[in-house]
């Protein structure tokens, strides 16, 4: 996949026009500095909801963007869109309304959700705006449109890229849930190697394209709902 940097090099370069470089620039900001938020605080706020405060002590218990930003989670993002934040602290030991398995699954879960609630909240501005755009010939929302529409589409991939069930991924925290002691060793002694393939897969295009089309399909079904926009 390619970042929003690389749409401004190809149009310093040339190759790409300013319209589809602003258009990249703007979804990813628009990813790090609301949609991330949103998805760090529906962890945090699933796990106090579960009866573990640790994140909430942390300070992640904020739409704040800056509590919940990461530097190199930061700048994977306008490289490649797979950026990702700081880990929310999560001790399910202090986890008392449910089973610390419950409650795992509860939390691993809140991520991907809270991804799609965000492209879904994207994508009726977008609907809006595009009908607008129609009706008034309108090159300015036609950019903000598609700017909504470029987010909402990478969060999804996001979203589907999360329940993966290797590490470090929510899918495997949701599936640890239910695992034997042995497994759970044996694929968190060699997360990094899991990490390491998954990457190299997703740039291959091997698994890129089954993510890609798999984002696409949820990306048809929560536009339904607005078809009777406009």
């Amino acid at each position: 996949m390619r970042g929003s940097l690389f749409d401004v090099i190809y149009w310093i370069t040339g190759q790409e026009s300013m319209q589809n470089a602003i258009i990249a620039v703007f979804a990813d900001l628009i990813i790090l500095l609301v949609c991330f938020p949103v998805r760090g605080f529906a962890q945090a706020a699933v796990a106090k909801f579960c009866g573990d405060d640790t994140a909430e002590r942390a300070g992640r218990l904020t739409l704040n963007p800056l509590v919940h930003l990461e530097p190199f989670g930061a700048l994977m993002m306008f490289i490649c869109n797979i950026g990702f934040t700081k880990p929310v602290p999560i001790d399910l030991r202090r986890c008392n309304r449910f089973s610390a398995r419950t409650s795992n699954a509860f939390i691993s879960l809140s991520g991907p959700l809270a991804n799609l609630l965000m492209a879904f909240i994207l994508l009726i501005p977008y609907r809006i705006l595009m009908v607008q755009a129609v009706a008034q010939l309108s090159d300015v929302m036609y950019l903000a449109a598609m700017m909504l529409l470029y987010a909402a589409n990478i969060l999804v991939f996001l979203a589907v890229l999360h329940l993966l069930p290797v590490p470090p991924y929510d899918g495997y925290r949701f599936i640890s849930s239910f695992l034997p002691a042995k497994a759970i060793y044996f694929m968190e002694r060699n997360a990094n190697i899991f990490q390491i393939l998954v990457l190299v897969l997703i740039f291959s295009g091997v698994l890129a394209v089954p993510l890609s089309y798999a984002a696409n399909g949820i990306l048809w079904v929560l536009m339904l709902p607005l078809s009777f926009i406009g």
